[in-house]
């Protein structure tokens, strides 16, 4: 079968793929000829496929590290200035990180079930 459709034909190794077998015309009715001499051919490795293969595992992963930083950053963009109020309505970050974790205790706490 000639070639692969997941891979561009321009990156393909097309001297792999094998044509169907067409047994040649039998000599003087002895049997076919072998014109390797017996030796077979040792297939080649599909190396230009892995190259290509690990090429885009790397572009994906430097796709995947910008588009986390774009998020990152407008995250921090839309963050940052209701922060920044409740920072300075608390007195300062000691005062605000205090709040937070008082609000996190009181969270946890166990309320006595009201009869």
């Amino acid at each position: 079968m000639y070639g692969d459709f997941s891979v561009p034909v321009m990156y393909q190794d097309l001297a792999n793929y094998s044509m169907p077998f067409f047994p040649p015309m039998p000599i003087g009715g002895i049997g076919y000829p072998s014109y390797l001499g017996g030796i077979q051919m040792q297939p080649q490795l599909d190396a230009d496929r892995v190259q290509l293969m690990k090429k885009k595992d790397e572009e994906g992963k430097k796709t995947f590290k910008k588009a986390l930083t774009a998020l990152a950053v407008i995250s921090a963009v839309i963050i940052a200035p209701s922060l920044v109020k409740n920072i300075k309505k608390a007195g300062g970050i000691t005062g605000y990180v205090k709040k937070q974790r008082n609000a996190l205790k009181n969270l946890f706490k166990t309320k006595p079930a009201t009869p």
